[in-house]
């Protein structure tokens, strides 16, 4: 997998309603499974529009500060998230998934950004959600596509992730430790509970 990114500095969120009136934090090429991507990092309080959002995914922090990871080949390790499902908000479709995928329970969750997609060999362009969530952890069941689930340190966050060397892993852990610092602090604001909700589809699969 292979990237190329530029990050851009001073952005306002004029016109944050509308996908076409806000420029990306960070812009990126990446090649992955022999395609090329180019994905766009858009920070709050930007919201993708739902109908063209394919994905809720999350860095899950355990009370004693682990990220969870999960694989669905012993190699390759992941966030949980997946496939918004018809009728479900981004929340819903973040806690069904993390249930399935790590066996566990978001507890809180936050919004801290997403990623458009564009596909640059005649494919479409989707969004996919990005969520900050405190987790307790049930025992691990491989009853659906992942195989296993491992906890990290913040540190070794992006070396144990299989695409940890992409620009928008960067951001997804700084701003996701941000907030932990504000839920371990008490500042809860702007935390949803989580609440009871697939398999991965997309094109660029995370």
């Amino acid at each position: 997998m292979t990237t190329q990114a530029r990050i851009r500095s001073g952005l306002g969120a004029a016109g944050a309603g509308s996908p076409g009136m806000v420029d990306p934090l960070l812009d990126e090429v990446i090649v992955a499974g022999g395609s090329r991507y180019r994905v766009a990092w858009f920070d709050p309080p930007f919201l993708p529009p739902l109908e063209r959002t394919t994905q809720a995914l999350g860095i899950c922090v355990t009370a004693e500060r682990q990220i969870v990871l999960v694989t669905w080949n012993g190699t390759d390790w992941s966030l949980p998230g997946g496939t918004i499902e018809p009728g479900e908000t981004l929340e819903q479709t973040l806690a069904r998934e993390v249930q399935e995928e790590a066996c566990a329970r978001v507890a809180g969750s936050s919004y801290i950004g997403c990623q458009r997609v564009d596909e640059l060999q005649g494919g479409g362009a989707y969004y996919q959600a990005r969520f900050w969530a405190r987790v307790e952890l049930d025992r691990f069941r491989a009853e659906h596509e992942m195989t296993a689930r491992r906890l990290v340190s913040p540190e070794d966050f992006r070396a144990a992730l299989y695409w940890g060397g992409e620009a928008t892993a960067g951001l997804i852990l700084e701003r996701g430790l941000a907030i932990e610092g504000r839920a371990a602090s008490g500042a809860t604001a702007g935390l949803s509970d989580g609440a009871p909700g697939g398999a991965h589809n997309e094109s660029l699969t995370r």
